[in-house]
């Protein structure tokens, strides 16, 4: 897929096996490295779902293919796509901000994904952003 680096089903296992904070940091490194962050979504929107705590979520991951293999049960049917990553810090995270969702990054199909508010998300991928540049 355009807009993705390439990745192996090696690195994906190993990568898929990190604890959640490690799986955050390397979301955060390679969405400011490629400029893209990955959701799923239909035609009816974006995938969105309920942390252990009933706070309501919207899942993102650093690669299309880690999104992929979390499109199954009741995100059957979705797909991976992109946003740019100027535009999920603009406009998505502040969005998410003011209608009370939380972000869920990096989740695997049995491991929730690191639950943080959309303003720690965006300080974070701004932080990596800055040294990069």
């Amino acid at each position: 897929m355009e807009n993705s680096y390439s990745l192996n089903r090696q690195q994906f296992q190993a990568v898929s096996a990190l604890a959640g904070h490690q799986r955050y940091r390397h979301f955060i490194g390679r969405v400011s490295d490629w400029q893209f962050v990955w959701g799923l979504r239909n035609e009816d929107g974006w995938v969105t779902a309920s942390d252990s705590n009933g706070n309501l979520v919207s899942p993102f991951w650093p690669h299309p293919d880690y999104a992929i293999v979390c499109a199954d049960g009741e995100w059957a049917g979705n797909s991976p796509a992109s946003i740019e990553v100027r535009h999920f810090l603009s406009r998505w995270l502040p969005g998410m901000e003011k209608d009370g969702l939380l972000a869920a990054v990096f989740p695997t199909p049995t491991i929730q994904g690191v639950v943080v508010s959309p303003r720690q998300l965006k300080k974070d991928i701004e932080e990596e952003l800055s040294r990069l540049e």
